[in-house]
């Protein structure tokens, strides 16, 4: 397709995009245009026959598909149940509602008007959903080729876990829809929404409470039950259940980093990507049983009658109890069962030690925080230098030497970024990267590179920044991701890698140079930008300090 093709593609789908064609049905009507009720293409899962949406030839939509039962009332806080087979036919031509939201702090910055408008347009919810999100909110989206039914052929899958830590955020979003990766890579897409903050993260079974098993973990678990779904479903839909990626952004990155350690997870999944969300630890036993005693004794509720009582507690009083506690205190924590270690620490884990993995992060991480910030366009070298020896004592000047010499054209405000977003994000991805690579399957570790656009490049390669690009999506997201010549490019080729990395376990192709597996000794890593160029050994003076600060 042509740069001229894909800007009209846009101006034609400015709105939501909600559907797409039929797939493989157990009717012989399934495949038709159109996605009105009682005509779109209908399959037959486990959790009944599903019928979705076929608004244009070439992919097919199961949107809002339920895969456990809703954890409401005396399911609260409990490990996923699975669903019965319903004998009726079950729309799956919306969106489901997105998991209770964490309420966003008073007097966060603003981004500017530029910025502000980019980031709507690339994170636009799906319309009617509910703003605050839902406790029933266990569900899942497929998009999927065009396909004559009983062809046989099954396509890799990939299935994406969304950003927003462990706090917010929902499957929905407009660059995080899989229609294009669906339709042009012919792939299946699977996008999960699943139990967030402390619904999803209440560590009650850790702190002894009976009846509560699983708690801790019940969000990552959501994932684990999608994943059965997955492999029990997939192949109605064209999918390879043998050859599943699991990838993520943030938050979604450190997800796929506790999958590859959960032993319920085993033989789920084939193959990962880990994107700004290095996970090496989760939350200890320990804290995470402080927590829900902490939560408990704000609710009014002893161990006793946890049970009856937090059925019947309102959402938003456990949602301002977990405030008072700390909300980010609920994120996966390490349990007798379900997460029985850290994720990559001291070690790779052994249980995925055949899955390949990509590992990677942005160039400019941290401006994304501070463009809000009127102080950040402030900085001075003097702060620069602070910051630096903060993040690695004695070896500061050294560090911001080194990164002065990689981008002799950032200012202070940028070069802080690289302080303190690429020296974290360099830390938790290559010292991963380092633990996998011991291990048989390899690890290819990236860097985005690709500058965006809003406001004049203002925010570089910030984190999210590559989202709309691998997901083939930039047409979706122009103020976001721009619309040029190199930004289209860009989108074809993050799009070819990760499906490439999905289909093979190898992200290397015709268009890229020569991508070597990582190794701790030299640490190769792909730049992604106009010309895309793999460094030896990149920065090489901040590692070293990142070594000695944890001698």
């Amino acid at each position: 397709m042509s740069t001229q093709d894909k800007k009209h593609l846009f101006l034609n789908r400015r709105g939501f995009l909600i559907g797409t064609s039929a797939l493989f049905a157990v009717s012989a009507c399934a495949t038709q245009t159109g996605g009105a009720a009682g005509g779109g293409p209908r399959v037959a899962t486990t959790g009944g026959i599903l019928e979705g949406l076929t608004p244009e030839p070439g992919v097919s939509e199961f949107l809002g598909v339920r895969y456990a039962k809703a954890p409401v009332g005396a399911l609260r806080f409990q490990a996923p149940q699975e669903i019965g087979r319903p004998a009726e036919i079950i729309p799956a031509r919306a969106y489901g509602e997105a998991a209770v939201q964490l309420r966003a702090g008073a007097g966060a910055a603003a981004y500017p008007p530029v910025v502000q408008a980019a980031m709507t347009e690339a994170y636009m919810p799906p319309p009617g959903l509910k703003a605050e999100g839902d406790e029933d909110c266990l569900y899942l989206n497929v998009y999927t080729p065009e396909t004559a039914p009983g062809s046989g052929k099954l396509r890799p899958v990939m299935v994406w876990l969304h950003g927003g830590g462990f706090s917010y955020g929902q499957a929905g979003l407009n660059i995080y829809r899989g229609r294009n990766l669906a339709k042009k890579h012919d792939v299946v897409f699977v996008g999960v929404n699943h139990r967030l903050n402390v619904f999803g993260f209440l560590g009650l079974d850790s702190a002894g409470v009976p009846g509560f098993d699983g708690s801790a973990n019940a969000g990552m678990l959501d994932i684990v039950m999608a994943l059965k779904w997955v492999r029990d479903n997939i192949e109605q839909f064209g999918g390879d259940s043998a050859n599943v990626t699991i990838f993520g952004q943030s938050g979604g990155g450190a997800k796929v980093s506790t999958l590859l350690a959960m032993p319920d997870a085993a033989g789920l999944f084939h193959k990962a990507i880990i994107q700004s969300g290095a996970g090496l630890e989760a939350g200890s036993k320990d804290s995470a049983a402080k927590s829900a005693l902490a939560l408990l004794d704000k609710l009014g509720l002893s161990k006793e009658d946890a049970r009856e009582g937090l059925a019947n507690v309102s959402t938003e009083d456990i949602l301002e109890a977990a405030s008072e506690v700390g909300s980010r205190a609920f994120r996966p924590s390490v349990d007798d069962t379900y997460l029985p270690r850290h994720p990559f620490s001291p070690d790779a884990p052994a249980q995925s030690a055949d899955i390949p993995v990509m590992i990677g992060y942005t160039k400019d991480e941290q401006t994304l925080y501070n463009v809000g910030n009127p102080k950040w366009f402030e900085t001075t070298d003097a702060d620069v230098l602070a910051a630096a020896e903060r993040a690695t004592p004695g070896h500061g000047q050294a560090m911001v030497d080194e990164f002065r010499s990689m981008y002799p054209d950032y200012d202070a405000k940028y070069l802080l970024m690289q302080v303190t977003g690429t020296h974290r994000h360099l830390a938790s991805s290559h010292t991963l990267a380092s633990r996998k690579s011991k291990q048989p399957a390899p690890v290819y570790a990236f860097v985005f590179a690709h500058d965006i656009p809003p406001q004049d490049f203002v925010l570089k390669s910030p984190h999210t920044a590559e989202i709309p690009y691998i997901m083939d999506n930039v047409a979706e997201a122009p103020l976001f991701a721009g619309a040029t010549e190199d930004d289209f490019a860009m989108g074809d080729l993050m799009s070819n890698v990760w499906t490439r990395f999905a289909a093979t376990g190898d992200p290397n192709g015709p268009d890229l140079p020569i991508w070597p597996k990582f190794n701790a000794e030299t640490r190769p890593t792909m730049f992604f930008k106009t010309e895309s160029e793999v460094l030896t050994n990149p920065y090489p003076i901040t590692w070293k300090a990142i070594q000695a600060t944890r001698e």
